[in-house]
């Protein structure tokens, strides 16, 4: 592959990536693209005259844009409440991990758990001591962590969003 081809492929690349439409109308109107420029490198044009008459990849790409606006997606406000969700969620799945890491929650969660102590036994016979604790899953960090990954999954589904 040559510097020109190279160069050219940049430039188409940077184009595809500054477009705002779905999937499959984004590949007809690339190929439509690379079908101009195949044409008018046949026509004689050199490289430089179509960057010139393109314009840069910014330009070239907003006018492709502007051109296919009715299939652009439309982002979504709900976008800004996932992405909230997510990062409140992590920020206390870190925090949380790292008071378990270094001990900490025995400071923070003090009387939350419940445990008990037993002792059982007599003056002359022998002692038997019980002690229980909270068994099962820790709800509030799987709760937690359910929040985190359905806000991530909930951004990422919303970024883009129906068509208008």
């Amino acid at each position: 592959m040559t510097d020109a081809e190279k160069k050219m492929k940049r430039y188409v690349n940077d184009v595809e990536r500054r477009l705002n439409l779905p999937r499959n109308v984004k590949a007809r109107v690339m190929s439509d693209f690379g079908s101009s420029i195949s044409a008018r490198r046949e026509a004689g044009q050199t490289d430089e005259q179509i960057y010139k008459e393109l314009g840069t990849p910014k330009k070239a790409a907003a006018d492709l844009n502007e051109q296919m606006k009715e299939f652009a997606y439309r982002k979504s406000p709900w976008r800004f409440v996932f992405l909230g969700a997510a990062v409140v969620s992590g920020l206390w799945v870190v925090v949380y991990g790292v008071m378990q890491a270094f001990g900490l929650w025995i400071l923070s969660r003090a009387n939350l758990d419940a445990a008990s102590v037993g002792i059982i036994g007599g003056a002359d016979g022998p002692t038997a001591i019980f002690v229980t604790s909270k068994v099962g899953i820790d709800w509030d960090l799987a709760i937690m962590i359910l929040l985190l990954i359905l806000g991530i999954v909930g951004f990422l589904r919303l970024r883009r969003c129906g068509q208008k």
